[in-house]
């Protein structure tokens, strides 16, 4: 009775194993492995014990098939397939003549890109940890919440010599006789890495850096020394306990004698705090255990004094320890230092009614503006998309002078570009003013020999 037990639980498993993995087997294996509940006739008796004792016989094959579809399947799911890729980003890698070592990148572009577009750059450190995680928040985030980016992650040779600023030979019970090197690395960065990415991929002027723990460390030193090399800095709980608080003691100095208004800076700091401490009670602790916190605590009471030459967001995680904190960090830290990308406004289209032209059109201009002002360069909405909305204006909510106000915009932002002459000629024909009609296509005519304003005109006699 044991061995037929058995038996069946290794038929059931066999078919359950091929069921799932889609195999036509199963159809001959379940019509031999039924339990009988009608009665049988004695051939019927004799066919299906013939059946049993060669499911006996079978069992090994099957075992063995199971093994080799396990192994076909693994190796499907891991094996390059040119057809069907998911495709994350590429490893890349250059020779730091700074640091005398080939490092490695991993690098994601955003899909679709061409020569005409340019990214902003997030640099993330500890990129085996973290490079996954910021990738997928991406995918999440654009195009509305944050700008479409190049992430590059870098990978680690020695971290704690290259994300700490002072030598402590030894600490925490741990040797760390190569500690110190964190401006080397920065040159590394800064000399080295960031002009090589600029040149091989579409890079925008404007990068992040992304660090956690010991890489939080190394974010804020640079922000408190060398603030130019990026332009936003998001730091996860920061391991601001290094050498004695080294790194807090020299911030308000820093601070004091600059003005970092124009950099945007995230802190997210984790609940080390112990179930017997609160925030009130840590700050007299001793204890190594809340070092963390507690040097983390000094400096955000350090900026909250300066924060008139600041722009930072400093976030408490209660229910997030020093590992969990990293994930909703990441999501809250982009929001934040990327606060100046969203634009709500751009929304007012669907409403149109319920707006001036003057809501629905300046913040267009403003919010453009300090586009530019963060990119370093004339940043403008897309053609189409004005154009777009000035003919939805006109067709989907029948309101000419609002539709005419988007063109006239798109007109202002696009004034050497014909096609913008050409909208403003196709406006006018559908209110039935041929005069203008005709010398907004004899514009677009004059710019580049736009044919499709040379058929309007044809066609209007011209």
């Amino acid at each position: 009775m044991e061995s037929k037990v058995r038996r069946r639980c290794l038929i059931n498993v066999i078919i359950d194993f091929l069921r799932k993995n889609h195999l036509n087997a199963v159809i001959l294996i379940e019509s031999k492995k039924r339990e009988v509940t009608t009665p049988l006739s004695k051939k019927m008796i004799k066919q299906y014990k013939l059946a049993n004792i060669k499911l006996m016989r079978i069992n090994r094959f099957f075992i063995a098939l199971i093994i080799l579809c396990a192994y076909f399947k693994v190796n499907a799911q891991l094996s390059p397939n040119t057809d069907k890729q998911i495709i994350i980003g590429k490893v890349d890698s250059l020779y730091s003549e700074i640091l005398n070592e080939q490092r490695e990148v991993w690098v994601q572009v955003p899909e679709g890109t061409d020569n005409t577009k340019r990214y902003p750059v997030i640099y993330v450190l500890d990129a085996s940890k973290n490079f996954y995680s910021v990738t997928a928040m991406l995918k999440q985030l654009i195009p509305w919440t944050i700008p479409n980016s190049i992430i590059v992650g870098i990978t680690n040779t020695d971290r704690t010599r290259d994300f700490t600023p002072t030598n402590v030979p030894f600490q925490r019970g741990q040797e760390s006789k190569n500690s110190g090197g964190a401006r080397n690395f920065l040159n590394f960065v800064e000399k080295e890495l960031k002009p090589f990415i600029a040149n091989k991929y579409p890079t925008e002027n404007n990068s992040t850096i992304i660090g956690h723990s010991t890489g939080g460390l190394f974010v804020l030193y640079t922000f408190l020394n060398h603030e130019k090399v990026f332009d936003n800095y998001l730091a996860i709980d920061p391991s601001l306990w290094w050498d004695k608080e080294y790194l807090v003691k020299e911030a308000e100095e820093k601070i004091d004698t600059k003005n970092l208004t124009e950099k945007s800076l995230y802190i997210a700091v984790a609940n080390s705090l112990g179930k017997a401490m609160d925030t009130v009670k840590v700050r007299r602790d001793k204890t190594e255990p809340t070092e963390q916190i507690r040097a983390n605590l000094k400096f955000h009471d350090i900026l909250v004094k300066h924060r008139n030459k600041l722009n930072f967001s400093w976030e408490y995680f209660k229910n997030e320890d020093h590992g969990s904190v990293v994930i909703p960090a990441q999501y809250n830290g982009l929001r934040s230092v990327f606060s100046w990308f969203p634009f709500p406004e751009m929304w007012r289209f669907n409403t149109p009614k319920s707006y001036s032209i003057k809501q629905l059109i300046e913040p267009y201009y403003s919010h453009y503006k300090k586009l530019s002002t963060r990119m370093k360069r004339d940043v403008k909405p897309e053609w189409q998309l004005l154009n777009d909305v000035g003919f939805y204006m006109l067709r989907g909510h029948n309101l000419p002078k609002k539709a005419l106000a988007y063109l006239e915009m798109n007109l202002d932002f696009y004034p050497n570009d014909s096609k913008s002459q050409v909208a403003l000629g196709d406006y006018y024909i559908s209110q039935k003013e041929k005069v203008l009609a005709i010398e907004y296509y004899k514009k677009a005519v004059e710019i580049d020999g736009n044919e499709h304003a040379k058929a309007k005109l044809l066609k209007l006699g011209q």
